[in-house]
């Protein structure tokens, strides 16, 4: 498995305090079979630099690297909140994941303006980079997303889904149905912490299996391992 969106690096954001829980984590990744997990600390524009973000994300890479033990693979990313002009602001691919074209983005909670949606849907013309909306699962009961759905999935927008999203009642159905249907492209846990936000993408797998089968996750796994070995050709 591949886990796209996680929050393990230490010290960082809100994510692992230490590198005892990035630890932790990895080790729980480990047992629950994940060969692959992007790290993508938050980054806010309005109240951060990028070179700034960008050390801060190079300490914490270099400390995990020197931990010891068998853990899968970490792809360094971000998780960018949106922010107006961020097509032409010329610091996007410092935040891409690894090497990839991928850019995964928050947007915000608030109702998003045909302006906002519009510069999402650009963004991939505008810079080479092929947005990734975070967590689409949090925006279903604002109805952002979907008055919005149609227009971004033409657009060539990704979308990734949390791992709670499956395993909560109210949009356990939900995210079941949007994977049968080819309309979630990635799957992380968005791990914060071993306690109330910890690596779940076992209990994922096996609802999964049980309901689906093993083709939809199979299908996410591969397109995933695919996008990230695509390269970001010249814009």
């Amino acid at each position: 498995m591949i886990d796209l969106h996680s929050h393990i690096l230490p010290g960082v954001d809100d994510g692992s305090k230490d590198l005892e829980m990035t630890r932790q984590m990895l080790e729980e990744l480990t047992r629950q079979g994940v060969q692959t997990v992007v790290a993508t600390p938050h980054f806010y524009a309005m109240s951060d630099r990028p070179k700034d973000f960008l050390k801060r994300r190079a300490v914490a890479l270099k400390q995990v690297a020197a931990l010891q033990g068998d853990f899968p693979q970490i792809i360094p990313g971000a998780e960018v909140a949106y922010f107006e002009g961020m097509t032409q602001s010329g610091v996007l691919e410092q935040f891409r994941i690894g090497t990839s074209a991928l850019l995964l983005v928050e947007m915000p909670f608030c109702p998003w303006s045909k302006r906002m949606v519009r510069e999402l849907c650009e963004l991939q013309a505008e810079t080479g980079l092929t947005p990734v909306l975070a967590h689409v699962d949090r925006y279903l009961r604002r109805k952002q997303f979907l008055g919005w759905e149609k227009e971004l999935l033409e657009a060539g927008v990704l979308c990734q889904c949390n791992a709670e999203a499956f395993l909560k009642y109210f949009t356990r159905k939900w995210a079941m149905k949007q994977l049968k249907l080819g309309k979630i492209h990635f799957l992380g846990s968005d791990a914060h912490n071993m306690t109330t936000r910890p690596p779940s993408l076992e209990r994922v797998a096996q609802l999964v299996h049980k309901k689906l089968g093993r083709e939809p996750l199979d299908r996410v796994t591969a397109f995933s391992a695919d996008q990230l070995n695509q390269k970001l050709s010249e814009h």
